[in-house]
């Protein structure tokens, strides 16, 4: 542990870990997906995403899962 680490304490971690996941379609077949960038020149269109996570569970779908922001049920 360092110096600061002593001082100030740990840091927050950005993501906290799901021990079970739910099923996709209980979870993340109703929700809408949130597209993950690769930047801020690139937000204007679905198809620049690097992918689509669903914010209950953290799965991150591409874009052959994918149609307007919602999983495909296969």
């Amino acid at each position: 542990m360092g110096f600061l680490s002593k001082l100030f304490g740990q840091a927050d971690q950005g993501y906290s870990l799901v021990d079970e996941r739910p099923d996709i379609l209980q979870c993340c077949v109703n929700e809408t997906l949130m597209p993950r960038w690769r930047g801020p020149e690139v937000m204007e269109d679905d198809q620049n995403a690097l992918g689509f996570v669903c914010q209950k569970c953290g799965r991150e779908f591409g874009h052959d899962r994918v149609h307007d922001r919602r999983v495909i049920a296969s």
